[in-house]
């Protein structure tokens, strides 16, 4: 983040904006965007790409077809110090699926096989959460 002479300037909040005199000192500061040319797929990809094939090449498959990338915790800075108490994991597997598709299920086993993560979280969208059943909270699992 950078400071700038020109810049959009930010009130903190007030009941009446436009009514009030702001009770602090305006900030002024900018979010440096991207360059024009900047490929953020590309650029992802091929960082994901060399990560996987230096921790498990037998994944490199997925990774070329675009199925799985991996993120790493550095590549988006340190947590912030009122966070401290969040710890944030230092590899996140994403995986590309179809609905349905036994592919895409044999694709998620490998790398859950594989990658032996500490936690898995799966996205449903609420349209396929219809058709699964649900056993109750209170029964216990087997």
């Amino acid at each position: 983040m950078k400071f700038l002479l020109n810049s959009l300037t930010f009130f903190p909040f007030t009941p009446k904006p436009l009514d009030s005199k702001p009770p602090f000192r305006p900030i002024k500061v900018s979010v440096q965007t991207p360059p024009p040319d900047f490929d953020f797929r590309n650029e992802i990809a091929s960082d994901s790409r060399a990560a996987i094939s230096r921790t498990f090449p037998e994944l490199l498959d997925l990774a070329d077809n675009g199925t799985l990338i991996l993120l790493h915790k550095q590549s988006f800075g340190p947590v912030p110090s009122w966070r401290k108490e969040f710890v944030e994991p230092e590899a996140i597997w994403l995986v590309g699926t179809s609905h349905i598709s036994p592919e895409s299920a044999s694709d998620v086993e490998r790398v859950v096989r594989t990658v032996k993560p500490d936690n898995v979280a799966v996205e449903l969208c609420r349209s396929r959460k219809v058709g699964f059943n649900f056993p109750s909270l209170t029964t216990p699992c087997r």
